[in-house]
């Protein structure tokens, strides 16, 4: 949550929430094996619905969230690090890459985690990937 929000506190309070509608929900986990994956899909959910309520409440796109087609140029000091390249990607892009390549999850499985086609989260996680790459071969250069 904490790499989605790109804040401490709000991640917080989004983990609470995740982790009581959870409990609420419990007995809809029929297979214990897929707890982590419906865990994760209720996390991205809850991130989703915050997201976007404060998206309205602002009435304006969140200009601190570059656009799929935002090519990065150039790092903005010497100090960037992997979690600033990270905050560079689309909210959908992190999230794939964060399940795929930080919690091993296989595509299928974040598909379902984040409720999109598996095509979308392969692709996110592809462009992602890419926007990573650009970005830390920048970063060495300089």
């Amino acid at each position: 949550m904490r790499r989605l929000t790109r804040n401490e506190a709000l991640a917080d309070d989004l983990a609470q929430d995740t982790f009581l509608r959870a409990f609420q929900n419990m007995g809809q986990v029929k297979d214990d094996t897929k707890t982590k994956s419906w865990l994760f899909q209720i996390a991205y959910r809850i991130f989703l619905d915050h997201f976007r309520k404060q998206k309205r409440r602002q009435g304006l796109a969140d200009e601190n969230m570059p656009q799929d087609n935002e090519i990065i140029s150039s790092p903005d000091s010497m100090k960037m690090d992997i979690e600033q390249a990270m905050n560079r990607l689309t909210s959908e892009q992190r999230a794939a890459v964060i399940l795929c390549l930080s919690y091993g999850f296989s595509h299928s499985e974040a598909a379902k985690a984040l409720n999109q086609p598996l095509g979308t989260v392969k692709s996110h996680v592809a462009r992602g990937k890419n926007q990573l790459r650009a970005f830390l071969c920048v970063y060495e250069k300089a």
